[in-house]
């Protein structure tokens, strides 16, 4: 009797890593991977302030998945102090945000196939330069030249103030015709990144 339920908690133990792997290593236009966390950094073992929020979408005749941590200001100064101006930042907690798409899309002006992506942000006052980045199972702060090297392309995208204050970043998708508009916001400025099917 405890054998065979031995038996069948291992059999039920195997599905699950094998049903987790495949969501996981499969394409990307075969199937959208889970947000995941990253366990390479000892960080990932200590609670986190920042929850780790998941956002999937339609796109053309795709479907895609964002994945940010997302930290609040908690009285602090933003921009210009928490996130510095003129420097890379992750675009949110922890891991780097990620973005999973299905299809080939463009992220604002930068075209890129179907896959994984991290995006990263250095934002100024009036403009942000976005990054689009091979590399997406690492720390967010991790600048080393093997992450580095997996950049495709840099861009920049205009600033925009909101009308409230944003306690904590957010990141909505809203559709405008053939265009998902990704818009970020935090403090008192939003940020619209375009998502264009290809």
């Amino acid at each position: 009797m405890i054998g065979r339920l031995l038996g069948w908690v291992a059999a039920l133990l195997v599905a699950l890593v094998l049903g987790i792997a495949t969501l996981t290593f499969m394409p990307v236009n075969v199937t959208l991977p889970p947000c995941m966390r990253d366990w390479t950094s000892p960080s990932s073992f200590r609670p986190r302030q920042s929850p780790l929020v998941s956002q999937k979408f339609r796109i053309g005749f795709g479907e895609a998945r964002l994945c940010y941590g997302q930290p609040s200001a908690k009285g602090r100064a933003v921009f210009g102090s928490l996130v510095h101006f003129g420097e890379r930042w992750r675009l949110g907690a922890n891991e780097p945000t990620r973005l999973y798409t299905t299809i080939p899309i463009s992220i604002a002006g930068i075209e890129v196939p179907a896959g994984k992506y991290s995006l990263y942000a250095t934002p100024r006052e009036d403009a942000w330069e976005i990054a689009v980045n091979g590399s997406t199972f690492h720390w967010g702060k991790d600048f080393s030249p093997e992450v580095l090297k997996k950049e495709i392309a840099r861009t920049t995208v205009g600033t925009k103030a909101t009308s409230d204050f944003v306690e904590a970043l957010t990141m909505t998708t809203m559709p405008v015709q053939d265009t998902v508009l990704l818009v970020v916001e935090w403090e008192r400025t939003r940020v619209e990144i375009p998502l264009v099917p290809r």
